[in-house]
């Protein structure tokens, strides 16, 4: 089972994704046509001044922290994306031993005309360890 078989249909969050969004822009639409008043927001500790409408400063405020919580969570997960991204490497990495290894092993096999096995062992400690079938 990969990890696509326990998601939801891809429709599906489409479709509550704009259930979600479309009343929230009709909110965010409506806030702002009500509040156009002029905001002055100092930005301290600069001697800087800004005058804003108040929708803008309520709505950035929220799409500013709506960036921050993005981030968080994308740094808090970069850990196991990378984990995930090392051992799809060693498990292509030893795909490609375990590959070579059965060809070195029947390469071996067809030099003995009755397909018997080399007395060194090798094949017997290789199956020891898991490596073979």
């Amino acid at each position: 089972m990969t990890d696509q078989d326990n998601r939801p249909d891809n429709g599906l969050v489409r479709i509550i994704f704009w259930i979600l969004t479309v009343p929230f822009l009709a909110a965010a639409g409506a806030f702002a046509a009500a509040n156009h008043q002029p905001l002055t927001l100092k930005l301290w500790p600069f001697p800087f001044e800004a005058e804003v409408p108040v929708y803008a400063a309520v709505l950035g405020a929220f799409f500013l922290g709506l960036l921050a919580s993005a981030l968080w969570f994308w740094t808090a997960g970069l850990r196991d994306r990378l984990a995930r991204r090392r051992q799809a490497r060693r498990e292509q990495a030893l795909a490609l031993e375990t590959a070579r290894l059965r060809r070195e092993l029947a390469a071996s096999r067809q030099g003995r005309p009755d397909g018997a096995q080399p007395d060194d062992g090798k094949a017997h400690r290789l199956i020891a360890a898991g490596g073979g079938e």
